[in-house]
């Protein structure tokens, strides 16, 4: 068991409606949450993630700086899937955890905040929190914002938006056209209605904050 000094970030989710998807959708689905998290932790290979039968899944994460990104590919990896997929997502930051080699059975404030916060979850698909007060305020309703854009997109957006995210935008117009062979100017009309611009900033607004904070 571990007791890290430096905080993390737990990310807690699970699949809305899920009952009513068919057989082959919830293998799509579980393909698509696996698929998310091998990619998390090919970003940092101390990540970790957690199933639980199939439509609960958790990541613990430790580049806590990228966890606002990591979250947001998980909402749009999963609604990309078609209109019958979406999911509540609930993440934390915070320090004082006791990592254990399973996420299911790790604990701490950061598990703790992350799972009360997915309960409390209603009509929102969205919620953050941590043990930094300042954190937790700046963002609360610029989430509630992104919550209500992120719930409006198409999959046919999510599914354009999806590789900005993974690239952390390392990825020209041009180049984001030719991956869906269509012409430039569709993808940065899609890019625009979906609400990428802001997305976007909101995103290096949470990296450089988490930054000032002295959180990495």
């Amino acid at each position: 068991m571990e007791h890290p000094c430096k905080p993390i970030a737990v990310i807690s989710g699970d699949i809305v409606n899920s009952t009513k998807l068919t057989s082959d959708q919830f293998e799509q689905l579980l393909k698509r949450i696996k698929d998310i998290q091998k990619w998390i932790t090919d970003g940092n290979t101390s990540n970790a993630h957690s199933i639980e039968r199939g439509d609960e899944f958790q990541s613990l994460v430790h580049d806590i700086e990228n966890s606002l990104r990591y979250t947001i590919i998980y909402r749009i990896g999963i609604k990309a899937l078609g209109n019958e997929f979406d999911s509540r997502i609930s993440f934390a930051i915070a320090s004082n955890a006791d990592l254990r080699e399973s996420v299911s059975e790790s604990m701490g404030e950061a598990f703790i905040l992350s799972g009360r916060g997915l309960k409390a979850l209603k009509s929102e698909r969205l919620f953050f929190n941590s043990d930094r007060l300042e954190l937790t305020e700046h963002f609360e309703l610029l989430f509630k914002y992104l919550d209500r854009q992120l719930t409006e997109l198409t999959s046919r957006q999510c599914e354009v938006m999806l590789p900005m995210l993974k690239t952390n935008e390392d990825l020209s117009i041009n180049e984001l056209a030719e991956k869906f062979d269509v012409a430039a100017p569709t993808v940065s009309k899609s890019l625009k209605a979906s609400g990428w611009p802001l997305i976007s900033e909101l995103n290096w607004r949470f990296i450089n904050k988490v930054a000032g904070l002295k959180y990495v």
